[in-house]
This record gives structure tokens, sequence and C-alpha cells, in this order.
């Protein structure tokens, strides 16, 4: 029997926004989601939907860093759906840092061409204070030790992956994933309900909205696998 599990978080009004991060407070806008017409007053109802690619749980591509770089339509269906493994991380906290060696612990065997999921637990913290500035961020070897993987996809399950970021390093910010980008690897992120599934491995569905032009887009996630 498949089972099935979302990973992606509600879209909502008043949600978490990338906007509280330096230099941001400006450029990434709150979701906003209105009526447009009610079945009382027009006969039908529809709302009016803003939001940012990334918003939510998103799926992000190559273009997102790289001015060469591939637009989130570019891509085939097949491209989002892939073999998934996922590392689960104990004891990370706040403001953790994780490291190469806390994920070879962790991890079972990676194939090439697999997506890869890491799972810290700070799902639970969706919506939360300080989802964003506290979550757990990832060094330079982490992510040296996922890409040398050669994976196809990389599931997080925090907003923020480099350290940088949060610790507003100017001279570091995006370098760790722009060498992602570069070598293919598509991101889908941040993913909820990680402790839902109870395998380690299984079948990952990532689909961004398909919208032309842009580097990613708010995503459907789900991960299938056998019971």
């Amino acid at each position: 029997m498949k089972k099935y599990v979302e990973l992606s978080g509600v879209i909502e009004n008043g949600m978490w926004s990338y906007k509280v991060l330096p230099g941001l407070e400006g450029v990434v806008p709150d979701v906003k989601i209105e009526t447009i017409a009610s079945i009382e007053n027009e006969g039908f109802f529809s709302s009016k939907i803003e939001v940012a690619s990334i918003s939510g749980t998103y799926v992000e591509s190559s273009s997102h860093m790289l001015k060469d770089g591939k637009n989130i339509d570019s891509y085939s269906i097949e491209d989002f759906i892939k073999p998934a493994k996922i590392v689960r991380l104990k004891g990370i906290g706040e403001n953790s840092l994780i490291d190469a060696d806390i994920l070879e612990r962790n991890a079972p065997e990676i194939k090439k061409g697999e997506a890869l999921i890491v799972d810290t637990g700070w799902y639970r913290m969706w919506n939360k204070p300080g989802y964003v500035l506290k979550c757990p961020n990832y060094l330079r070897n982490a992510l040296e030790w996922i890409l040398n993987k050669d994976i196809s996809i990389l599931g997080v399950d925090v907003p923020c992956i480099e350290a940088s970021w949060s610790e507003d390093n100017h001279s570091e910010k995006g370098s760790l994933l722009v060498e992602m980008f570069r070598k293919g690897v598509v991101l889908a992120a941040p993913l909820v309900n990680l402790d839902r599934i109870e395998v380690d491995s299984g079948l990952l569905y990532c689909f961004p909205m398909n919208v032309a032009g842009v580097s990613g887009a708010p995503a459907r996630v789900v991960f299938e696998y056998s019971v």
C-alpha cells in the first residue's frame, strides 16, 4: 500500500516572510489573499492571491542565482519526480550549525541522481517567532558534502540554508547556493511534516506553479512511500 505525506506548508495571510532578513524588508512582500467575488454578490467565489516566488514552500531553479541559469518552466515534469532519501538529524535547535560530520553519521546510502531531504525538526517552528532568523544553518563543508553526492533535488526544512544569511556576512551571502545551482541541483524548501514519514526512502514529488520566466514558485511537495 502506498502512503502520501504533504511536505508543503499552507500559504495564508499573516504567515512568515523573508522580509525579516536584513536588506529584504522592502523586497519580499507579505502574502495577501483576498476575496474578489462571492456567491452572494457575483454568483461565484474567487480570490486574489499575491505571493513572491519564495513564499511558503517553493521550488527554486538555477536562475535564482545565475544569470544564465534555467527558469522553472524550462524543466520537464520528470525533473520534479525523484527517488529520495531522508537524513534525520537529532538535537538540532535554534541557531545550530550543521556540518558535514553530522550528515555523514546519519545519512543512508545516497545514489547519484536521487533527491536528498534533510530533517532537522525545524518545521515544527513554521509560523512561530524566530522561524527565519533563528533557524539552523548549513556550514560550507555541509553543503559541499551534499553536493558531492551528485543529487538532483535538495529538500530542507529550514527557510535559510547558509549561515552567512543569519550572520549577515555580506561577502559570503549566496556563495554556496551559487555552487549548488551550478551543479544543476533544484531546491525545495522549506518543507514540513517530515515526522509523518515512517521510512527514510521513497519518491519525492515537488511541483512548482507552472509560471513562465521565473526562477521558482510556490510548490506542492509530496512524499510517497510503501507501507
